[in-house]
Order: C-alpha cells, then structure tokens, then sequence
C-alpha cells in the first residue's frame, strides 16, 4: 500500500487530490488530505464570499485540467450560471468547483483507493528511512510514503519601519481577510492600504460594496496599480527569439520589440506577454541566479503589475472611487508608523517627507515568501530539522523543478515534496491556477509511480 499526505487543503492541495484520484493501477492507495479550514477548495484565494470579488481569469481558462482549460466554465453553465467563457466570475464559485470536482472524483474510485479528509493542522513532520510520520497539533499521526506541502498563501510581513508597536492596535490587520476587517472598521474611517496590487483592489471592492464613506488611500514603493485584462487578441509564440538569452536586459529587448511590432499591428502588449506564459518557467530556470537577482530587484513588481491583471470590471470601480477622490494611489517609501488616536504614518518621495493620517491599516504588502521568516510550527519545525531550506531568492522553498524539495545539506528529499507558491523561486511562475494545475497533474504521475 502507497500512503501519501497532503498537507494544505486550499486550491493545490485540491488539485493534486483531484488527480491523484485518477489513478487506475491495482496499488492500493491511501490518500490523507489535511486541512485546518473546515472545508477544502478554499484557502486565501478563493475563501471569499463577496461577490465582488472576482477570477482574475476568465472562466474559460480556469478548468482544473490542463487537457480540458474550459471544464469550470461548463460546471458554470451546467449550475445555471449564465456566463460566457471570457467572463470574470464570483471567486467563491471557483470554491465551489474545485469541492464539486473533488467530489465527482471520490463517487468514482476503484476499491484500491480512498480519500481521507481530515479537519487538523499538521504541525511537523518526522522523516524516517522508509517514510514519514505527519505528526498534528490535535494528536493525529499519518505514516505516509510521501508527504506534499501544499501551502498556499501566508499573512504578509509587517510593513519595514523601526518600530512595530502600531501592530498592536486594533484596526491594524495583518490579515486582509480577517472578518474584523468588516466589523471593526467605521463607515467614515480614513483608511490606508499598504500595498497597491491585487489584494489592494479586492479590499477597496470590499470597502466600495459596504458603501464605506471614508477616504481610502493605496500606498506602494512605486505606486504600480495592476494592469487591466483586454481580451480578444493573440500573439504568436517567439520563445526561440528568446532561446539561449542569458541576460534579463536582452529578454527585455526582445519582448519590447514584440511589444513594438504588436502595436504597429493593431496588436495589444497584453497578448504578447500571454504568448510568454508556456515557457516563462523554462526562461526562469535557464537564467543565472545573477540574472535572477537582478529581476527581483528591478523588475519583478513591473513584471507582476503587467502579467497578473485585473478584471475590467474592478479597474472601473478604482477608477470611479479616484476620480470622485475617495481613493488615492501614492507612491512611496514607508519610514515609520505610530499609533494614538490613529495612525501617524510617515513616507518620503523624491526626496520629500510626507504625511498620511489614518483610522484604519489594511496590510495588503503580499504573502510572505521567506519561509525561514514564518511563524507556522510546521514550518519552522522542518528548518529546524534541516528538512527544508529557503531558495537562494528567499521566494519559497528550494526544490526542484518537480516538486521534490531541497534539504539543508543540499540533498534531494525523498519523501517531501511541495507544489504552487512555494515553488515561486524555482519556476518563477508558479501562483496561479493554470501553472498550478499542470504542477498537480505531473506531480500526482510522479508521486503514484515511484
């Protein structure tokens, strides 16, 4: 028997359940899936109920199969939601799906498998020579042949200013989707966003569907709103213009020429970025960690902005709120931040120290990645015991471009392995459902024939 645990229940943990599910072969298999959220699909991303949180894909491209992209949008129709393929639809009807999906897969298994859901919070992992014991917070142990970390997102770091004692107060939130976002914060109050990507534009949605009446201010060191989705073109692939380039400043050159020639066509820079998706992880692992580096530091937010955009739909609610000025986007660097009455929060510019006054902080900076950072038990248990180490980026974990993770002492782990955000240093592109869904389908082959 073949016993496998997967640690993490949100959108990969589903969908390496999901096709593990698939397996026909005569090996009895036993699947463990842990996760401490009382059900399963969910996770950061797709854990909202508001309806105004929307995919930032279209539905047509966010089946669980990398063989069948358009399997959710016929779920969407076959529930009775009206919706074309390029909509932007509900988040929480991805939820829904991927429980749906799961579902449909356990009605249908052979006798030789099962699927274990288990309401715990794994919080270590012992490693064995012939396997490994999961070890949870409430007692339970799972003796597995392999164990997959599939993480998700965490709270973000604290905003990077000296003194932290703000973090205390109660209308800081760490957490963008903690509930007390809703109950705590006033109708009237100021509040001030730190961060200006995505999560900055589901919390101002949030915020707008509330009708809340006070100012809002969205702050970022370059002050980068996510690029907006205009569909409708293509682009043909040019990945071997691209092959062999070592350099980020020659990539570069080659996708503004694309971008250039595009344009000059009645083409769209969006489509040409879309045509990069199929091999950007191969171009990220081709590079030198040099090259590597140098785009974290200088163009990994522009890069971010451009490739993850947002729907149209939320682009014109944060352009109606600035134009009627109660939103306003700043760029800046954070120097400090104090709490009294409200929050004192001081920023440069060009040179120039400013101001800003708040009642309210939403931290919408983006899930810590430096996961020698984390405060998360099983995580920290793992470094502990050298079974895990951070990649050379400080982006997730390192492993290799399978999944299998990467020890302290640089060797191969035989029985751990990771999936989705964690992998973000090693592919680069790796915290969105289509890279996702191919990651869990080569993993769940990979896990099922060793």
């Amino acid at each position: 028997m073949k016993r496998i645990t997967i640690i993490g229940g949100g959108a990969s943990g589903t969908l390496l359940a999901i096709n593990l599910l698939k397996y026909r072969g005569e090996e009895r298999i036993e699947i463990n899936l842990l996760e401490k959220r009382p059900s399963v699909g969910h996770g950061v991303a797709f854990g909202t109920s508001h309806e105004v949180h929307l995919l930032n894909v279209p539905a047509g491209k966010m089946g669980a199969f990398p063989d069948d992209v358009e399997h959710f949008h016929r779920w969407l129709n076959a529930k009775g939601h009206d919706h074309g393929a390029d909509a932007f639809v509900p988040r929480k009807y991805f939820a829904e799906y991927l429980n749906a999906t799961l579902d449909d897969a356990r009605r249908n298994l052979p006798s030789n498998m099962v699927l274990n859901l288990y309401d715990v919070e794994a919080v270590d992992v012992d490693l064995e020579e012939t396997g490994a014991k999961v070890i949870c917070a409430e007692g339970d142990i799972f003796y597995s042949e392999a164990v997959v970390l599939a993480f998700g997102n965490f709270l973000p770091p604290h905003p990077s200013v000296p003194d932290l004692k703000f973090t205390n107060a109660t209308k800081y939130f760490q957490d963008a989707w903690s509930p007390a976002v809703e109950t705590d914060i006033d109708p009237l109050d100021s509040v001030l966003i730190i961060g200006t990507g995505l999560s900055m534009a589901d919390m101002v949605m949030r915020l707008a569907d509330k009708n809340h009446l006070g100012r809002i201010t969205a702050i970022s060191t370059r002050g980068l709103l996510p690029a907006v989705h205009r569909l409708g073109f293509s682009h043909p692939p040019f990945y071997d213009e691209l092959r062999g380039k070592k350099k980020i400043t020659e990539l570069l050159k080659e996708v503004r020429h694309q971008i250039e020639a595009a344009e000059s066509d009645s083409g769209d820079w969006r489509a040409v970025i879309d045509s990069l998706r199929p091999f950007t992880q191969q171009i990220w692992l081709d590079l030198p960690l040099s090259e590597k580096r140098y785009f974290k530091q200088h163009l990994s937010r522009y890069w971010n902005a451009a490739r993850h955009r947002m729907p149209p739909e939320t682009a014109a609610v944060l352009a109606e709120l600035q134009s009627d000025g109660r939103l306003e986007i700043l760029k800046g660097r954070l120097q400090s931040i104090e709490h009294y009455e409200n929050f004192d929060v001081k920023y440069s510019f060009e040179g120039a120290k400013k101001t800003i006054r708040a009642d309210a902080i939403i931290n919408c900076i983006g899930s810590e990645s430096n996961f020698a950072k984390l405060d998360a038990p099983l995580v920290q248990n793992l470094f502990a015991k050298g079974a895990l180490r951070s990649d050379p980026l400080n982006f997730g974990l390192d492993a290799y471009p399978d999944g299998a993770v990467i020890r302290a002492n640089g060797e191969r782990s035989q029985f751990l392995f990771t999936l989705g955000t964690a992998l973000k240093g090693t592919l680069w592109e790796s915290t969105a459902i289509p890279e996702i869904r191919t990651q869990a389908r080569d993993l769940a082959e990979r896990l099922l024939e060793n």
